[in-house]
């Protein structure tokens, strides 16, 4: 049989203007000591806020100022400069879906979050804890950078054609098919036994039977001219 195999906040230091990179939408995010991003507790045209060491308590607030149009994705790196202050968990506002998680380089927390409804005007997005050392002083402070990033491309899975797969058959398509229907698929019976063609075997054995004829023949036909 022959097989066809078939066919990716001390401070908050570094944050000018982050402008939004959503479709149809204008404006900053920042990051925020504080629930109601109260004026003085973002990060907002340059500011530096201070994230104070609260235990368990210790958190950041991630929001966006819209001035034009909806925004409808959030993607940003954060990078926390003490190695004391830690990402801990997170929780996205009514609305929100997509993850909030420690980079893979492990040097910095990754935010990806999109809504269906967005946010426009002034608005909380999301809330990320942190933990702190247990040694870590209780006036330890923190200093963060923000910047906006691309949104994660996800990556297509190769769709498996003529190919079996933890025990599954997939045909030429890709489809998950029967064994049965694997091999019409992709398996093609290089012998057919049909009346208009015979096995390689019988073949091969007619040619020899063939020259062993002709060389007895000629072999007889000496003797006989002697």
């Amino acid at each position: 049989m022959k097989k066809r195999i078939g066919l990716s906040l001390l401070a908050m230091l570094c944050v000018i203007v982050l402008p939004l990179k959503a479709s149809a939408a204008s404006g900053e995010i920042f990051g925020s000591t504080s629930q109601t991003m109260a004026s003085g507790t973002t990060t907002e045209n340059g500011n530096t806020v201070t994230i104070q060491n609260r235990g368990e308590n210790t958190k950041i607030y991630l929001g966006a100022n819209v001035t034009s149009g909806t925004l409808t994705e959030y993607n940003a790196h954060l990078e926390l400069s003490n190695s004391n202050f830690t990402f801990s968990s997170f929780t996205r506002e009514s609305g929100w879906t997509g993850t909030i998680a420690p980079s893979t380089d492990g040097k910095g927390i990754d935010i990806n979050l999109k809504s269906t409804t967005g946010i426009t005007g002034r608005g909380l997005v999301a809330t990320i804890t942190l933990k702190v050392s247990d040694s870590a002083p209780s006036t330890e402070t923190c200093t963060m950078t923000l910047q906006t990033a691309e949104a994660e491309t996800p990556v297509t899975p190769e769709t498996p054609k003529c190919k079996v797969e933890n025990g599954k058959y997939y045909d030429a398509n890709g489809n998950e098919v029967s064994q049965e229907a694997y091999n019409a698929s992709c398996t093609t019976a290089e012998n057919p036994q049909t009346g208009n063609f015979l096995p390689y075997t019988i073949i091969i054995a007619g040619i020899l039977v063939a020259v062993g004829l002709y060389f007895i023949t000629k072999k007889n036909n000496k003797i006989y001219h002697v």
